[in-house]
């Protein structure tokens, strides 16, 4: 049963790659004002992406939330090689995990959302599972509130999880009637600096030497920063006031050379003021210092 005041959340996630996935849910497993009833994972190889999910939950003593593979491959692109997570080998050599299957992914999806009324997706990757939830219970999922990392707002430009799958972005944004977007135009600004990142570790415990792991191995390969995308959407539940928050409509482009996967407002460009009465929602500014005072506070 869900406490009093706690927020419910189902985590869909492209965790393996970036490091802000794991924070998320590290932030997420750490708050009293959250309760995660179930995560499933999207994008390529889904089944090793939940088995590293299993097992950052595992170093939190949480093996009880229920753990789907989701769906690699885009809507209607054709299939793509299904390369190990950039972190995988974090996994200890020989240890393998069994994600649940006793239903798909996007069927949990469904039957968490018609079971739970107040249920809140949060999506940190492509809207693959969800398209295809949409596309199987559409009135069931039309009133679900959704909050995702995704998109560019103040740019033409595609931001990589809507250019993943835009066709299931797409069906997300034509069906859905709750959802609010934090842009890369946003969320570049939760970049991790390296004292802060040492603040984290400070304390050398095994599960944030896990973690810290995870990250030199992102960093090597990739020679990417640490930032914190993902982690925003979190931040958000337990504390509204770090983003500010603006409604329009707006849609995804699905052609172009440049602007496939990218934004496109549907709100007239003439009026000074748009109006819309869809409740879509996008971030246009964040509290840097109250987000960094999150962090310290929640990952550890």
């Amino acid at each position: 049963m869900t406490k009093k005041n706690t927020k419910t959340i189902l985590i869909d996630t492209d965790l393996g790659d970036d490091v802000d996935d794991a924070a998320a849910i590290i932030m997420a497993l750490n708050s009293p004002e959250l309760e995660i009833m179930g995560i499933t994972t999207v994008y390529q190889n889904t089944y090793k992406r939940a088995e590293m999910v299993m097992d950052l939950c595992k170093q939190y003593g949480r093996t009880d939330i229920p753990i789907y593979a989701g769906y690699g491959t885009p809507l209607i692109e054709r299939p793509v090689h299904e390369e190990s997570p950039i972190q995988y080998e974090i996994l200890n050599k020989g240890v393998h995990y069994n994600p649940k299957t006793d239903i798909d992914a996007v069927d949990f999806i469904i039957q968490s959302v018609r079971d739970n009324p107040e249920l809140i997706i949060v999506a940190m990757g492509a809207m693959t599972n969800l398209g295809l939830a949409f596309h199987r219970a559409p009135e069931i999922m039309k009133n679900v509130q959704i909050i995702a990392m995704g998109g560019m707002f103040t740019s033409s430009a595609p931001e990589w999880n809507l250019l993943c799958d835009p066709e299931a972005a797409r069906i997300v944004m034509d069906f859905s009637e709750s959802l609010t977007m934090f842009g890369l135009d946003v969320t570049k600004y939760c970049l991790i600096q390296e004292e802060l990142l040492d603040s984290l570790f400070s304390n050398k415990s095994e599960r944030m030497m896990y973690y810290r792991n995870g990250i030199e191995i992102f960093k090597e390969k990739t020679g990417y920063p640490v930032t914190f995308h993902d982690v925003l959407l979190i931040a958000y539940l337990i504390d509204p006031s770090i983003v500010e928050l603006k409604q329009s409509d707006f849609t995804i482009e699905l052609s172009g050379t440049s602007t496939r996967g990218a934004i496109v407002f549907k709100v007239n460009a003439y009026e000074i003021h748009s109006k819309t009465d869809r409740n879509f929602r996008y971030a246009t500014k964040m509290d840097e210092a109250k987000f960094r005072d999150l962090v310290i506070k929640r990952i550890s």
